[in-house]
């Protein structure tokens, strides 16, 4: 199974008075590396890709388990794979890791939209096609 991965690092205003990542960031983290995803791989930024295709995504479910914390200036990387692909929905898990250690597991499911009418819409193929390269092999 391949995972697109991303590397960044926690600034200061994202942490907490304990100098701990605050957990709402963690979800900003995962939206980073997505969208670097299809900029990495579409050559395009997000938006780009999104809308040249008539579609969009919106966040249906999340899910965060927190491990361990990461705190300021901690080098994270967070890992994205692609779980499952639906007609109009894909499931994506996420692991954020820093210094060796696993710090958050995530799951997430997004719903494809049609730009125009915000309703549910099919995935389109070249979309599918890239994504699948970062599911189950």
């Amino acid at each position: 199974m391949a995972s697109f991965r991303y590397t960044l690092r926690v600034r200061f205003n994202e942490c907490d008075p304990q100098n701990v990542a605050f957990n709402a960031n963690y979800l900003t983290y995962i939206d980073i590396a997505i969208t670097d995803l299809y900029r990495q791989h579409f050559g395009a930024p997000y938006a780009e890709v999104m809308s040249s295709s008539g579609v969009d995504v919106v966040v249906a479910e999340a899910k965060l388990k927190f491990l361990a914390p990461a705190r300021f200036d901690d080098q994270i990387e967070v890992a994205i794979t692609v779980e499952r692909l639906g007609d109009t929905s894909m499931e994506v898990s996420a692991l954020i890791s820093g210094d060796g250690k696993e710090l958050v597991v995530g799951e997430l499911r997004y719903v494809f939209v049609d730009i125009e009418s915000w309703k549910k819409t099919p995935i389109p193929d070249r979309i599918r096609a890239t994504m699948a390269e970062f599911g189950p092999g």
